[in-house]
């Protein structure tokens, strides 16, 4: 018989290796031999009515349970290809004009769409998917109108109090808000002729799609600080240019929304956009920023108003830059009085009219608690 000890350490094996290890009691001494091997030169091994017994009782007390399949990731898994397919296919067909009829047929097939259908109700509660299910739905509407919140306030209210436009307004936007445009006709810029590769959901299609051609273009050249050879990448122009980044998400578009409310119109309101990648120097020697910026303010003070700059971030810096480049006589020779008799107020939104010096403990040593 196995001592104790010997048969104690069995009944707490499990499963083939149970039955293994009992096998290989040798039938006469109970002590173990080696598995699958014979208990004696040329002698093959037997099964004793021992180890079967003993066997047969330890199988009867022990509980083979079976593998927990992994059924929550798997659906988590599948979940998330679902959504990103249909974010990706309805970002890449819904921004290109020339396939409208590919959007409407998205619009068909996902104008009923639920999200919840495609998940297990123990994933996700009815609020989120409610959410997401609004967001994926593609938007019937086209145009300006589908942007609309139709709220204008708070200029409905101070129209009801009597306040109207006076003031030529200009709109300058900060860092990264003003839309790129590319110009190119060569390459890989074919596809993206006139379309925005910064701002708008082009950019991101353009980043999953066709990244190097992306980077291309958004890169500047090391030498010049201008776009690299066979590349132009210029800043849009007008409202749009900054009204907003993607749908759905404002910049300016409020703001043009209200102004809208006490009277202004392209007429007397603009936006001043800029290609915000390269310096100062470069916007008016390239593209004629300032001279252009100074010209239109000047016909507003020839009609007898002055002008309003709201600057936004960045934006701020930029005025500085203009009132004393305007002024000097290396630049829009305006002389000393320019600014004076042309600009009613500036308001700044957020922006660092004495620069930005606590970034430097970030350059210097990494910390980011200040910035």
């Amino acid at each position: 018989m196995p001592n104790e000890n010997s048969s104690g350490s069995i009944r707490h094996r499990r499963g083939k290796n149970v039955a293994q290890r009992i096998d290989g009691l040798d039938a006469e001494t109970g002590t173990p031999t080696a598995i699958d091997t014979p208990t004696a030169i040329g002698t093959p091994r037997t099964t004793s009515p021992l180890n079967l017994a003993v066997q047969a009782a330890l199988e009867s007390r022990i509980t083979i349970h079976p593998p927990i399949k992994r059924i929550k990731r798997r659906r988590w898994f599948i979940s998330g290809i679902a959504f990103g397919v249909i974010t990706a296919v309805s970002a890449i067909l819904y921004v290109n004009p020339t396939q409208n009829t590919h959007i409407n047929r998205m619009q068909e097939v996902l104008g009923d769409f639920d999200v919840s259908a495609l998940l297990p109700d123990s994933l996700l509660s009815d609020d989120f998917v409610r959410d997401m299910t609004k967001l994926l739905a593609l938007d019937r509407s086209t145009g300006p109108a589908s942007r609309l919140t139709g709220e204008f306030e708070p200029a409905m209210t101070l129209e009801r109090e009597g306040l109207r436009k006076k003031h030529n307004v200009v709109l300058v936007p900060g860092i990264i808000s003003s839309g790129l445009e590319s110009w190119s006709t060569a390459n890989c810029s074919r596809p993206y002729f006139r379309q925005r590769l910064w701002g708008t959901s082009t950019m991101f299609k353009a980043i999953l799609l066709d990244k190097e051609c992306w980077v291309q273009h958004i890169m500047l050249d090391k030498q010049s600080g201008l776009d690299p050879p066979g590349i132009k990448l210029r800043a849009a122009q007008g409202l749009d240019a900054a009204d907003y980044f993607i749908t759905g998400y404002w910049i300016w578009g409020k703001a043009i929304e209200n102004l809208a409310v006490l009277g202004y119109d392209s007429n007397d309101m603009a936006l001043a956009s800029y290609d915000w990648r390269v310096s100062y120097y470069d916007l008016e020697r390239r593209d004629q920023y300032f001279s252009r910026l100074q010209s239109r303010i000047e016909l507003a003070r020839r009609t007898g108003t002055k002008t309003v700059l709201v600057t936004h971030s960045m934006g701020s810096q930029v005025v500085q830059y203009f009132m004393k480049w305007v002024e000097s006589a290396q630049g829009g020779h305006g002389g000393s009085r320019w600014v004076d008799e042309h600009i009613e107020a500036i308001i700044n939104l957020a922006g660092s009219p004495l620069g930005v010096p606590k970034t430097l403990a970030s350059l210097l040593s990494g910390e980011q608690r200040e910035t």
